[in-house]
């Protein structure tokens, strides 16, 4: 590893005193994991700093001057509770699939998207960009919905083609 680190302010909890958990890339490898450290504005604050840079703004193109002290590197990802998982993806199947984000910011934010061209419609944008927040993440959750909706639509197949549905 190298010692300098990239990470987003949406990994960033609220409260970023003491320890905590966050997603962060090493800038020589690119390599993404998550760790146990402490992040601080000021070097003198950590026992062992090395430089972070945290992204901001929308399109992360803002940059600001962080320092981590790295504690550990073995952190275990959120695990998935497949069963819950599966509950929502049978709800979902058989129910609406409409969500509501009641917020006027965020309607703001992702109406100037598709007013400005970035997407075509305020549910592609939705879509979009929760599918790649998601993705970055909770890459687990992501690659293990993934897994559970091929196997429900190739048992969908099977059973269309056994004759065992008249769809």
């Amino acid at each position: 590893m190298s010692d300098q680190y990239i990470t987003s302010e949406d990994h960033l909890p609220a409260d970023t005193s003491g320890e905590l958990t966050l997603q962060v890339m090493d800038q020589a490898t690119k390599h993404i994991f998550r760790t146990r450290a402490r992040i601080a504005r000021d070097p003198d604050g950590l026992t062992d700093p090395d430089p972070l840079t945290i992204l901001r703004g929308p399109h992360e193109n803002r940059e600001e001057q962080w320092y981590i002290e790295i504690l550990e590197t073995q952190v275990e990802e959120p695990s998935v509770d497949e069963e819950t998982l599966r509950a929502c993806l049978e709800e979902t199947r058989e129910g609406s699939d409409v969500i509501t984000a009641r917020g006027e910011d965020v309607k703001t934010l992702v109406s100037y998207l598709v007013e400005t061209g970035e997407y075509s419609s305020v549910s592609n944008a939705v879509r979009s960009l929760l599918r790649d927040h998601l993705s970055e993440i909770r890459p687990e959750l992501v690659e293990r919905y993934v897994d559970l909706r091929t196997e429900h639509e190739r048992e969908d197949l099977e059973l269309r083609l056994s004759g065992g549905d008249d769809e």
